[in-house]
């Protein structure tokens, strides 16, 4: 009897763990997340997946890339998606639209766009990545901007930094859209816009391949006038907060843990957890020196500050585009961040 237990024992204890492991998925909750784009502005929603904080919080999270903002954000106003994780801008744009979304956490708080310009565009303007940003900002005029979609951030942020200028957009200077990653690299590469702006790495790979500068680096602050913005924040609808309130905690805790681990962590070790996400079509140069640039602007506590919020309706405003300011409460839920 001994024997046949000796032998039966670790054949059941293998299939307990197993069942254990089949009702554990089971029960995490089904989750739908929006996002703009691939990019390291999405690397809390990365980490918190890669390092299994969702699943520690009981949630299996379907991550769905809209390639730029817009359809994202449209997706959680239909109520095709529980949470988007894209720029506060548009929470204050649909606010504006009579649709009422609310901001729980703040991924990153700094801008954290930058601008490229084709080498061939740059040298025939007299630009190099050194230029003063008032010098770069007058060179605008005649070109023509790639942003990745109509109505997404970089629509908006093209928008505001040609107004500052003092041109006019789609006058003076053209605004189109090219999509982002591989079709924003190949529509820069090949003059179908001159210079094109969008969340890092992708504007530093075109340098790297070497067909394009640096024109606008807002990861380093190369732009005073914004040391806050609503760069990524997780967004939901207000039914959802009022109706479960556990399920956004349990969001809200998972990604403000992958923010606290990044910045606790070598920026070789969040490389090394974000490349098979993030970056397989980078090198891993470019792509190190990318993560290097996202940390500082990774909000360690997730809170989402009145003066983010002010800032980018600034932006929105020279940028022709807010027709009437937010209050701060009406959009904002602190709440739920981990004390």
């Amino acid at each position: 009897m001994k024997r046949l237990i000796s032998a039966i024992l670790p054949a059941v204890l293998v299939w307990m763990v197993l069942a254990s492991d089949s009702v554990h998925a089971q029960t995490l909750k089904k989750v739908k997340l929006t996002m703009p784009v691939v990019a390291l502005s999405m690397t809390p929603v990365y980490l918190a997946q890669a390092k299994g904080y969702f699943a520690e919080e009981g949630l299996d999270v379907e991550m769905i890339t809209t390639a730029g903002g817009g359809p994202d954000i449209k997706a959680l106003i239909a109520g095709e998606a529980d949470f988007t994780f894209t720029p506060g801008d548009n929470v204050i744009l649909a606010y504006q639209e009579g649709k009422r979304l609310v901001m729980v956490m703040t991924g990153l708080y700094r801008l954290f766009i930058n601008w490229a310009i084709h080498k061939d565009v740059a040298k025939a303007r007299g630009i190099t990545e050194t230029t003063p940003l008032a010098e770069k900002l007058k060179a605008l005029k005649g070109l023509t901007v790639g942003a990745t979609q109509p109505g997404a951030l970089t629509a908006h942020l093209a928008a505001f930094v040609i107004r500052k200028a003092g041109y006019v957009p789609q006058e003076d200077v053209k605004i189109i859209p090219i999509g982002a990653g591989p079709t924003w690299l190949a529509a820069l590469e090949n003059r179908k816009v001159d210079v094109a702006l969008t969340a890092t790495p992708v504007p530093e790979t075109a340098i790297s391949r070497g067909f394009a500068l640096m024109f606008i680096n807002n990861a380093k602050g190369e732009d005073p006038s914004i040391p806050e913005f609503l760069m990524e924040n997780l967004i939901t609808r207000p039914e959802i907060v009022e109706k479960n309130p556990d399920l956004v905690r349990r969001m809200v805790r998972a990604l403000v843990k992958a923010n606290k681990w990044a910045l606790g962590s070598a920026p070789e070790q969040v490389a090394e957890a974000l490349k098979p996400s993030l970056g397989a079509r980078t090198s891993p140069e470019v792509f190190l020196a990318g993560v290097k640039s996202t940390l500082p602007t990774l909000s360690p506590d997730g809170r989402t500050s009145e003066r983010s919020v002010q800032i980018t309706q600034d932006v929105l405003e020279v940028a022709g585009i807010l027709k009437k300011r937010v209050a701060y409460s009406e959009i904002v839920n602190n709440d739920f961040l981990p004390r």
